[in-house]
């Protein structure tokens, strides 16, 4: 074993029992694409299977962008049947085949519900990602340019719960460098994705255009800086968010079908101003499962109705919840249907 390989495994190690979630003889689902970082993670967790006592199970969602995708699909069932184990397939719909910055965020939500049922279905506790170090940094100045606050510069969790499954990402204190020198040492076959060159995607500009400029012309070391930023954004996000669970959970009074979450409106006008944005988010993501496009647009609109003492004041937000600030309240809720948002 070389010195990358130790590394590598000792940082996989590392991420894997900080999650807290996994035990011996949990089953995980790996998501692998065929491409160098998620046939590393296979074969990384495939050595550590023995010490670790996890079931793998492999996942591989086709996008069916370009014409090589059905030959990814087939080398990942191979691959799979090589190594021993259970594979299971799905993907987008071909005539959806036009790679767009758009559909590419569709891709992604729908390659994660597919995860997700199949964790329901084959009863795994956790899901693992190749997602490496390169990625999370690409991610926090892609995070910047669209403007971002603690949340987004946080880049993309080592392990985080959705709706009671784990996603766990083993390799994001590993480096592309290091996934090469793994791949290159254990002999591994892996499949290329051209699209990964192409600079219509901001992620690829980033990638390629943006951050050599970066390391060239600005700061030798922005790499390290975007991933210490990470760090030290994801530490305070975390502590201000469970002070706001805590709050969130005497302070608000929920739906039992989750349609709608309730405050009083003396109680969280007191609230300091980062505090009341951190419960907002909550209780989108307790009446939607998430906190996507909300913005700080969104959160200004409902400080405004309560700095000028509006009463009735509707915000609409995204995923058809609007926020009413009331005399006495202020409450968010889920329209049932389009024509409900609407009244």
């Amino acid at each position: 074993m070389n010195k990358t390989t130790e590394v590598i495994l000792r940082n996989v190690k590392k991420i894997v029992n900080a999650s807290g979630a996994l035990s011996c003889g949990d089953t995980v689902i790996v998501g692998v694409s065929g491409g160098p970082d998620s046939v590393a993670l296979l074969h990384i967790l495939l050595a550590l299977r023995r010490e670790s006592g996890l079931s793998l199970h492999v996942a591989h969602f086709n996008h069916n962008w370009r014409a090589s995708a059905l030959t990814d699909e087939r080398f990942v069932r191979r691959l799979a049947g090589e190594w021993g184990l259970p594979c299971s397939c799905a993907g987008m719909p071909a005539h959806l085949s036009k790679a767009t910055t758009a559909l590419e965020e569709r891709a992604r939500a729908q390659r994660l519900e597919f995860f997700r049922r199949l964790a329901k279905k084959i009863d795994a506790k956790g899901i693992m990602l190749g997602h490496t170090r390169d990625d999370l940094i690409e991610t926090v100045l892609m995070h910047i340019l669209r403007g971002s606050g603690l949340q987004g510069m946080r880049g993309m969790l080592a392990h985080r719960q959705i709706q009671g499954t784990y996603l766990v990402r083993p390799l994001l204190g590993t480096t592309k460098r290091d996934i090469w020198e793994y791949l290159k040492h254990n002999r591994l076959r892996y499949r290329r994705d051209p699209t990964n060159r192409r600079t219509h995607f901001l992620r690829n500009r980033i990638r390629l255009e943006l951050l050599p400029l970066l390391e060239k012309e600005y700061n030798p070391g922005i790499r390290t800086v975007l991933a210490n930023l990470a760090d030290t954004a994801g530490a305070d996000y975390d502590y201000l968010g469970k002070v706001a669970e805590k709050l969130f959970s005497r302070m608000a009074r929920c739906a039992g079908d989750n349609t709608a979450v309730r405050f009083t409106r003396g109680a969280f006008a007191r609230q300091p101003e980062a505090m009341r944005r951190m419960l907002i988010r909550l209780a989108l993501e307790r009446l939607q499962g998430n906190m996507n496009r909300l913005t700080l647009a969104h959160m200004r609109e409902i400080e405004n109705a309560f700095s000028q003492r509006a009463v009735a004041a509707v915000v609409h937000l995204p995923g058809r919840i609007r926020a009413r600030v009331g005399a006495t309240c202020l409450d968010i809720t889920r329209a049932r249907n389009s024509s409900e948002q609407n009244t």
